[in-house]
């Protein structure tokens, strides 16, 4: 298994991350989203802010489709994997389910059904 997603997987997660957001929250536009080795991070403008608000960060387990999910903890201004509420389910997930647990938490539910 590579440690690293390819080019080619950090595109598609990117593409996948940007479309997911602009169907369940349409208010805060297109999410940055950048990949530094193993991770894939991802901020948006949320309401009130003029500049990106971390959100999420996805660690690469080998596939397009299974990445460990750390939400971004203000308080502390770090990224864990281990604070992730259990009732949002599995702490690996695609990106969009990565989305949906960490999205939730800053800027409200889904607009998507």
């Amino acid at each position: 298994m590579p440690d690293t997603p390819d080019q080619q997987t950090r595109a598609a997660v990117t593409r996948r991350v940007v479309a997911h957001v602009a169907r369940g929250w349409p208010q805060l536009g297109e999410p940055v989203v950048r990949h530094r080795g193993q991770f894939c991070y991802v901020s948006a403008v949320l309401p009130g802010r003029r500049e990106p608000t971390p959100i999420l960060r996805l660690r690469y387990q080998g596939s397009a489709d299974r990445w460990a999910i750390a939400i971004y903890l203000v308080s502390g201004e770090r990224y864990t994997e281990s604070e992730l509420p259990a009732s949002f389910g599995p702490r690996t997930g695609t990106p969009e389910e990565g989305v949906d647990h960490a999205f939730i938490l800053y800027a409200g539910p889904s607009s998507h059904p």
